[in-house]
Parts: structure tokens; sequence; C-alpha cells
């Protein structure tokens, strides 16, 4: 039976084509994301290469929505084996007005809403996938996505490090609840992901990390496509930092 992977944040750049790359693998794509046009848009990429999903609203910070939107996964597949929780973002997905700042300048609905997307949204798809998980006894594979600003900071950002820095540690404890389960938890941690309007931009893309290359969606989508797969089995709670090499860096020696 086709594995069925439910996918927070699947309507956005990373998310999308995460989607489209299980897809490819032969996984049956639940495409979750708060933005009803976005899902439509992952959707028909997929529909494009004959593969098989459907799309679900979803407010990862509602952990009653999230618990909704996973029972009509399992009642429309009949089955969930995999969960990527990509949803997220930091000070800018606190609404138009919010701004990267010191903490001591910083509003407390930015604060609030970078922790309950990231880090909320993480505990709240975890929690549903696993119930799931747990009850069908087969095992399965949990990602949340973390980031290099969670492993070395970031001045203006210590909501989103914080949100990241947690599910670090959220990988670890939960890869040891539910291993007894064979249910493999881990993260991805990007560096700074290129997007196509960026193209041009190749001095952040040699500034920001030490192979001079610009790291795409479709790079991080392969790293979620090999640990939900069956050669990564003996894998869990690890961080997969995939930044080339930016959080290598020490400040004044390079």
């Amino acid at each position: 039976m086709k594995k069925v992977a439910f996918i927070t944040g699947a309507g956005g750049y990373i998310g999308s084509e995460t989607a489209l790359t299980l897809a490819k693998a032969g996984i049956r794509v639940a495409v979750c994301d708060i933005n009803e046009e976005t899902i439509k848009q992952t959707l028909g990429c997929i529909a494009e290469i004959g593969g098989i999903a459907r799309g679900y609203v979803i407010d990862v910070t509602d952990s009653k929505n999230v618990d909704s939107v996973v029972d009509a996964i399992v009642n429309d597949f009949g089955r969930l084996d995999i969960m990527v929780h990509i949803a997220g973002g930091s000070a800018r997905i606190a609404g138009p007005n919010a701004k990267y700042l010191p903490l001591v300048e910083q509003e407390d609905y930015v604060i609030d809403r970078v922790l309950k997307v990231n880090l909320y949204g993480a505990f709240y798809a975890s929690r549903a996938a696993a119930r799931v998980m747990i009850k069908q006894g087969e095992g399965g594979k949990i990602i949340n996505f973390s980031s290099a600003v969670g492993i070395n900071g970031l001045v203006g950002c210590c909501d989103y490090a914080a949100s990241k820095g947690g599910i670090i540690s959220l990988t670890k404890s939960l890869a040891k609840e539910l291993g007894p389960y064979k249910i493999n938890v881990n993260s991805v941690a990007p560096g700074i992901v290129m997007r196509p309007e960026e193209n041009g931009n190749t001095d952040r893309a040699l500034k920001t990390n030490f192979l001079g290359e610009k790291c795409t969606a479709e790079d991080i989508a392969n790293l979620v496509e090999f640990l939900v797969s069956d050669k990564a089995k003996f894998i869990t709670g690890q961080t997969y930092v995939i930044d080339g090499g930016r959080t290598l860096s020490m400040k004044g020696t390079d």
C-alpha cells in the first residue's frame, strides 16, 4: 500500500517542492496550508506528474483544527505514514507591520505568532500524527523544520531562533518517546534558501555559505525524501543541517 504524507506549509516555496518530490516517489500527499489558493497551485503541480494528492486548509496554531484535519486525512486516505511540519516563518508571519527587532523592542503579538506557528504547530502536528501512527502499529516518520538560526541564533530574531531551537529539543525527546513504536523523528535545519526571484543575487549566496552555491527548495526536498525513506530507517532524534556550512562560521575567524 502506498504511503501517505501529511505536509504543513505545503503551499509555500519549500513545502510545495517537498510535496511534489514525495509525490514523484509514489507517496500520496495531503497538501495542507492556511492559504487555499496556494494549496490549489501545489495540487496542480502534483496532478501534472500523475501524483495522488488532496488539499486541506489548516491552521497549525489551533490544536483542534490540526486534529480535525488529521482525522480527515485518515478518513480520505485510510492511513498516515509521514508527517512533515514546514509551515512557519520569522517576524513577517505576524503581519505587515511586524518587524525584525531586538527582544527589548519586540512586541508581544510578534513573539506570540512566531512561537505558535513554528513551535506550537510542530507540537500539534507531531502529536496528531503520532497518535495515528501508534494506533496503526506500523511505524512512521515525523519531520519538523528547524533552522540554522535555531542553532546559531541571529540578532533581531530571538523569537524565531527560540522557536526553531525548541524544535531541536522536541525532536530529541519525541524520538525517545516514539522509538518503541518504530516511529523515526528527525528535524531539518536549512540555512538561507534562495527563491527564484533572487537568482541574480549571487553575493547573498556567497556570503551565507562556504560552498558559494545557492540552496534551493529542491535541495531541501531531496533531504526530506531521504529521511522519510527506508534508507533512513535507523536514523532518529537527529537534526540535519543543510546550509552550505553557514553554521560553521565563527565571528572574527572567517
